[in-house]
């Protein structure tokens, strides 16, 4: 029942559609076709744009001069930092990390 329902809408659209071409005036339907062109011959935005590989974040690697002995240990410093950006100031954590001989 709702398929036959469906294709009532879908003939019910077509006829329309027939309709408004036929009533329309010749100088509409060059207009028409003149925006297709125009419209055809503009690139999608999508395929337009190259998709770029995000590159692997870095990390930057300090190292001492001095020896560190097996039982060398991390200690981390952690603090929190504001940061000015268009939508307004965040807050957000920052850390820092050396390796300590313990």
């Amino acid at each position: 029942m709702r398929i036959s329902g469906l294709a009532i809408v879908a003939g019910l659209a077509c006829a329309l559609a027939a309709i408004c071409v036929v009533t329309s005036s010749p100088a509409q339907a060059e207009a028409a076709r003149e925006d297709h062109r125009v419209t055809a011959m503009q690139p999608i935005e999508a395929s337009a744009q190259s998709r770029r590989r995000r590159t692997p974040t870095q990390l930057r690697v300090i190292r001492q001069r001095a020896y560190l002995p097996p039982t060398a240990v991390r200690t981390c410093n952690a603090w929190y930092e504001q940061e000015f950006r268009p939508s307004g100031t965040v807050i957000v954590p920052r850390m820092r990390c050396r390796w300590v001989a313990g």
